[in-house]
């Protein structure tokens, strides 16, 4: 067979098979068509976020305090806070179980969890599972967590801002999700930033307390050894020794009261400079970004790939036999020609 021939036979073939070719490219696009109809829309928010943070703690004002106190070492007791990555604070488990536990007021009391379990069992195409719905509330904000991990995302932008996104299938459930992750990433945000510096004050407050109960401690102790020695003699060992070794370590008690006290403030300083102010630029209010799929091209490609897979499997043994003749031909073809102008001559 030719090439020529194959064409003419493929062309029959197609003519042949015409209503069976028309009938299933239109069933393919039909298929593509309710695939592209059942598949739900999707709505993403975006939040632009900016954390306010003081300026490094060698500021001059954090020096000129410390030298005012105790020289301007002081500041040496307290180590600098860690650094407190905001994206990972947003993406973390933690966040996303607090987002998945808020309460709304509006939909019955309900949790967030509860609310988009079944907003995806409302909006889910023919090819996805029901979720069942879990009976305990653990359970269900275990389940939210994996949905919410799909969906949300977080990165810092060129400006140094923060910029949170969310996806989800219902437009007014992924406003209370992205409102619920900007208040606990603030409250949590803040919490962190603040962590390491409310230790050291509360560390440098109880110092100050201790030390100052043990001065009044001294005073007291001094007064009862006036009050004892009244008539007398102080001049003898057994009562100046005494007296001068408390008078002594208060001396010492109050350099260490004054570190203590500059330790305080330094430490406060640093509890206010630590507290950062989250400001939202963006807030995620509509109109979201919305990706659906559109029927008309979906159905396009459905007719295309329903014509070629049609008119292949309508042709298929037509193609199978060429090729069988062509790799024939290539194998034995030389072999045949040689055996029958051998047998020519021989005659």
């Amino acid at each position: 067979m030719t090439s020529q021939e194959l064409t003419i036979a493929f062309f029959h073939r197609i003519k042949k098979n015409k209503y069976l070719i028309v009938c299933s490219a239109l069933i393919c696009s039909a298929i593509f068509v309710i695939y592209a109809l059942k598949t739900p829309v999707t709505y993403t928010s975006t939040a632009t976020i900016f954390p306010l943070t003081a300026s490094s703690d060698n500021s001059s004002a954090t020096s000129a305090l410390s030298a005012l106190f105790s020289g301007g070492d002081n500041n040496q007791s307290f180590t600098n806070d860690a650094s407190v990555n905001i994206v990972e604070l947003a993406l973390s488990r933690t966040t996303r179980e607090a987002v998945a536990a808020i309460r709304d007021s509006s939909h019955g009391n309900k949790t967030i969890a509860e609310l988009l379990i079944t907003d995806i069992n409302d909006h889910r195409s023919f090819l996805e599972p029901e979720i069942p719905m879990p009976s305990g509330e653990e359970a269900m904000i275990t389940k939210a967590v994996q949905i919410m991990k799909d969906g949300l995302s977080a990165s810092i932008n060129k400006n140094n801002s923060f910029v949170l996104t969310y996806t989800g299938r219902s437009p007014e459930l992924v406003k209370m999700i992205s409102y619920g992750f900007i208040n606990k990433i603030s409250v949590f945000y803040i919490d962190l930033k603040r962590e390491k510096s409310k230790r050291d004050f509360e560390f440098a407050t109880s110092k100050v307390d201790s030390l100052k109960h043990i001065m009044n401690a001294k005073d007291d102790q001094l007064i009862a050894i006036d009050k004892r020695t009244l008539f007398t003699n102080t001049s003898k060992m057994e009562f100046r020794v005494p007296t001068e070794n408390l008078i002594t370590d208060k001396q010492m008690l109050r350099q260490l009261y004054a570190i203590a006290v500059a330790n305080q403030q330094n430490a406060a300083y640093k509890l206010q400079k630590a507290t950062p102010v989250i400001k939202v630029l963006d807030y995620p209010d509509p109109p979201y970004d919305v990706q659906n799929k559109s029927p008309l091209i979906y159905g396009i490609l459905g007719l295309f790939i329903g014509l070629i897979l049609s008119t292949g499997y309508s042709s298929i043994r037509l193609l199978a036999k060429y090729v069988k003749e062509e790799t024939s031909k290539a194998i034995y073809g030389e072999k045949k020609e040689s055996a029958s102008s051998t047998t020519v001559a021989a005659s």
